[in-house]
Parts: structure tokens; sequence; C-alpha cells
């Protein structure tokens, strides 16, 4: 029996089982997959290192070529700016692969002999040229995928002189310090000038030596994750008064043109009740952050209205949310229409507290906001206080609101503090009010307290005025 045993548990050693395999397979697998995962990284990063070199041999080809030229030869074929021989974009194929390059060449302003404007000595704004050259393996000027090579290109003899004047373009955040590296494109079709340019560390960037002209420089400002902005033709051709409107240069003089903007902001808006419970299907308007102009004051006793970058119609659907992504800074304004429903807009919260409307709120530059529209249910038993001040009507915030009624079966006796609309609703909590008449009593430091009642029947509001001490 001894010796049979002893062969039974040598056969069960043989090969693996069920469970081994399948860790050992797990075990493979996690390897496989991490060194695939490896591979593949080092794979895609040797090939962008690749097209990186062979975009620098282009670019410093294409450099090389332009160093060749007569300086009355460096400039854009077909641009009215500063016409020579370079084009504009062109693009060209090495080792299957194809890159495209984008040129730009426009006059430097140095301010060693003075700038014109400032400068009486002065008189012509192109000391020099410089000449950018930039390289991408994507058919898109603003691609990050791109070399760039930038060289001055100084005259023969004495500065040349090119009449017209110089157009500075300032690129500031909400703050009016100037943001670096924003991509500027100005054109003007009449002049068959077209530039790409980026902003330096002050954030601007000068066109100095640039035709005289007038409203028809169109210019646009982007960066990846700021807010875009171009400008806009005057009335009647865009349909309001732009708040940037197509720039003009005046011979001889420094034309500075600033846009304000920012990074943009992500908006989630929600609409719930005063218990927190989500409240669908709400349809409502939401306009606001960066201004791009103001209505006409016609007839003329029709006061302008602003007309905002982001003004649209939404609707809450079924979860009761929206999000709104890549919006500006600034402040936004929530307008719902009630159609006879059974909900009724309290407030925005949190509530902007630099604002007495309770439909205003603000977003920050960069940020990802999360804002709520407060509805009262209009067929809850309920109390809506509003604390004033007697005197300006300012609301009165932190002011403490006791509701109470002791003879009720069960007894109830509440207090609240009033928000920053001088607001507080009760109850505080589900099941709702009973139908009866409650005491109000109201203390605030600096005002005389306020005794008052109210008869509670569906969505009842008060409003309260509190007097100075």
């Amino acid at each position: 029996m001894l010796v049979f045993f002893r062969k039974k548990t040598k056969k069960q050693k043989k090969g693996f089982t069920v469970i081994e395999s399948i860790v050992a397979l797990f075990l493979f697998s996690v390897i496989a997959v991490t060194f695939y995962s490896l591979f593949s990284t080092g794979t895609s990063r040797i090939n962008e290192t690749k097209k990186r070199i062979g975009a620098v041999a282009v670019a410093s080809e294409r450099m090389e070529i332009v160093r060749s030229l007569n300086y009355d030869e460096i400039g854009i074929s077909g641009s009215g700016y500063i016409s020579g021989d370079i084009p504009a974009s062109d693009e060209v194929t090495v080792d299957r692969l194809k890159y495209y390059i984008f040129s730009s060449v426009y006059y430097v302003d140095d301010s060693y002999d003075g700038v014109l404007g400032e400068d009486p000595d002065d008189e012509s704004p192109a000391d020099y040229k410089r000449v950018v050259i930039k390289v991408s393996w994507e058919n898109d000027e603003n691609s990050n995928k791109a070399v760039t090579l930038v060289s001055d290109f100084s005259p023969p003899g004495v500065e040349e002189s090119t009449g017209g004047g110089t157009l500075i373009v300032k690129v500031l955040d909400k703050d009016s310090t100037g943001i670096p590296g924003f991509d500027v494109h100005i054109e003007n079709d009449g002049l068959s000038i077209d530039e790409n340019l980026v902003t330096d560390s002050n954030g601007g960037i000068s066109l100095p030596g640039i035709p005289a002209d007038g409203n028809n420089y169109e210019i646009s400002v982007s960066k990846n994750g700021y807010f875009s902005i171009a400008t806009l033709p005057s009335y009647p051709t865009t349909a309001f008064l732009p708040a940037y409107v197509h720039a003009s240069v005046t011979e001889g003089v420094r034309n500075i043109f600033s846009i304000t903007t920012d990074q943009q902001a992500d908006l989630t808006l929600r609409t719930r009740d005063e218990f927190g419970n989500s409240v669908p299907n709400i349809a409502y308007n939401l306009k606001g952050g960066i201004r791009e102009g103001d209505t006409i004051d016609d007839p003329p006793d029709n006061p302008t209205e602003p007309v905002y970058y982001f003004d649209q119609d939404l609707n809450s659907g079924a979860g009761g949310e929206n999000t709104a992504e890549g919006i500006s800074f600034g402040d936004y304004t929530f307008s719902w229409n009630d159609t006879g429903g059974n909900f009724e807009f309290v407030k925005m919260d949190p509530a902007d507290v630099t604002v007495s409307d309770k439909t205003q709120f603000s977003v920050e530059p960069g940020s990802e906001t999360m804002e709520t529209a407060v509805f009262a249910d209009k067929n809850i038993n309920s109390l809506l206080v509003t604390v004033t001040d007697s005197v300006d009507f300012d609301s009165v915030i932190g002011a403490s609101v006791r509701l109470s009624n002791l003879s009720l079966p069960e007894p109830y006796d509440m207090t609240l503090i009033t928000d920053d609309f001088g607001m507080a609703y009760f109850p505080a909590a589900l099941p709702e009010l009973v139908a009866e008449t409650y005491d109000i009593n109201v203390q605030a430091d600096g005002y005389t307290e306020v005794n008052d009642t109210a008869t509670i029947s569906a969505l009842t509001k008060k409003e309260i005025e509190m007097d100075p001490n």
C-alpha cells in the first residue's frame, strides 16, 4: 500500500494545474503589454526626433537660401508689406516625409537709434529685416510639431526709408499683463498683406514700415488653451459696434492695438431646487464673458446693450446639468422665463458678491467653475424671506431669521442665517411646512429687531425691511 501511494503522488506532480496556468498566462500578458507599451512609446519618440532633425535641416537650408539673396529681394512673394522672392508657404519632401515651410519677413525698429513716433531723429522705422522660417511636419502653421529659425538682415548701406507707420499689437491678460507666445495673424487683402507673427516676452509684436491704411488690417490672436479673438469690420458691415474693429495705420505714427484675453475656462451649470435635488428640462439663456461689442442706439431713445462672444439658449435636460467648454473669463448672466411651470427661480449659487443681481456670476481664467441655478417648488408649503435695509434697500447679509409655531401638534422652531442676497428659505429640509400662520423674528447687528408673521400656503414670499440703529 505504501509503494502504491508514493507512485500516485509522483503522477500528481507532473504538469501545471488550471490555476497555475491562468496565473502564468496573466503574468505573461502583463509583461507582454508592458514591453509593447515601452516599445511603442520609444518608437514614437524616435520617429518624432527624426522628424524634428529633418525639419531643422530643411529650415537651415531655407535660411541659407535667404542669405544668398540681395537685401531688396528679402521679402515675401506677392506681399504688399515687404515684397520679395521668398514664398510665404511651401512644402518639400525629404526621405519620403513631407515638410511644410512657413516664412515671414518684417522690419525691426531698433531702439538703438530711437523709435518712430518717440524720437524725432528717427525718421524711418525700417532699421533691418527679420526673417522667420517655420518648418512643420503637419500642414498647420500653428502646430507645435515644428521648428523655427529667426535671423536678422541689415541693409548694405544706410537704413532704407519705407514710409508708412508702425503697427504694434499687444495681447494682454485680464490683469493687463502681456502674454508671450501668442500667434498673431495680420491680413490686408487690399494690400496683399498676410503676416503671421508670435508675441514676444512682453506680449507684443511690431511691424515697422507697414503701409498706411484705414480700418482694413484684420487681426486675429490665438494660443493653445487661450480664448481666441479676431477683429471685425466696422458698422454697418457688422450688425453692432465691435469692441475690436479692424485696425488702422497712420503714416509716421506708432499705432498701438491692444487685445485683452486670457486662458479658456470650463463651466458646469446645474439646475437644482432648494433641497439640492435636480430640476430637469429647464430652458434658459446664458450670456457673458468677454464683450464682443455693443448694440446700436437706434432709435436714439433705446439704450445700447453689450454683445458677448458667448450667448446661447440652453436646456438643462433630463440630468439638470450643462457643461460649456472653452469659454472666456468674465461675468455671466442666467436668464429664465417663467412659463407657468412648477418652479420659480431664486438665485445663482455661489453668489457673485460684487453685484446685487441674483442672476449673475463670475468665471475666472483657466478655471473649472461649478455654478447652480437654484429654484423653489411653487407647490411646496415653504417660505422665502428676503431681508433688506430700509434706507438703501441693500441686502442684509448674515441676519438671524427665526420661524416658529409652537402650537402645532409637532411644534416648529427653526433659525436660519440670510445669505449674500439677504435670503433665507424654510424649511431647510423636507418635509414641507404645515399650512399655518408662523411667527417671524429677525435680528442683525446694527439694526432694530423685527417681529412679523406669515401665513404659509404653497410657496410664500416675505420681504422684511430693517431699520438701522
